[in-house]
């Protein structure tokens, strides 16, 4: 029976072990197939079970080209969400529910490039969460985070005055509820960009 637990821990440990390395590897393809863009993680840990998963550091880049600018990036996030693995495969149309993200963002571009597009809210719809209520996503599944922690220090953005690219500090911290669109974060963020002395439109 020893022979017996022993394999039972060690098939166990294999699973999350195999589970910790190949996770952030689907999770970064099945990203780039919907968005085009380019997520890496690092520090990847979690429980499969209960679907808690937290990464030390991340980063998006606009696509895989080492030219790509970056268009945010940050320290620790913390997401539970209990069906994650439906996000890999989920057909378009469905809906996946985050319970809770915890996220710590360093710097994010938000701003709009030379054609008036704003990359990363592109990016944000192509993944399932689009700017406006009920605005289009891509070809994957809509997401509905139902809690949302969001830390930013630096923001990029668009001096109205200036029309010039600005770096700002802002160091603000904000909780959205039943989040299935990103308008209110971006009101937060722009606000709190006005208020750290610049003017950003959207």
């Amino acid at each position: 029976m020893v022979w017996l637990a022993g394999a039972l821990v060690f098939g166990a440990a294999a699973l999350v072990l195999g589970w910790m390395l190949l996770l952030p590897l689907a999770a970064q393809a099945r990203f780039t197939a919907a968005t085009g863009a380019q997520l890496q993680i690092q520090g990847l840990m979690g429980d499969p079970f209960g679907g808690t998963a937290t990464v030390a550091a991340w980063s998006l880049r606009a696509d895989e080209s080492a030219q790509a600018p970056v268009l945010a990036r940050g320290g620790a996030a913390r997401a539970l969400a209990p069906k994650w693995s439906a996000a890999l495969d989920a057909a378009p149309g469905t809906r996946i529910e985050i319970e809770q993200l915890e996220l710590s963002v360093t710097e994010a571009r938000l701003l709009p490039d030379a054609t008036g597009r704003w990359p990363l809210l592109a990016v944000c719809a192509a993944a399932g969460l689009p700017y406006e209520r009920g605005g289009a996503v891509g070809t994957g599944p809509r997401v509905r985070i139902k809690k949302l922690h969001l830390k930013v220090e630096t923001l990029l953005v668009r001096d109205a005055a200036s029309g010039r690219e600005t770096r700002v500090r802002v160091d603000w911290t904000g909780t959205f509820t039943e989040l299935d669109h990103l308008r209110p974060v971006v009101t937060a963020l722009l606000a709190a960009a006005r208020k750290a002395g610049r003017t950003p439109e959207r």
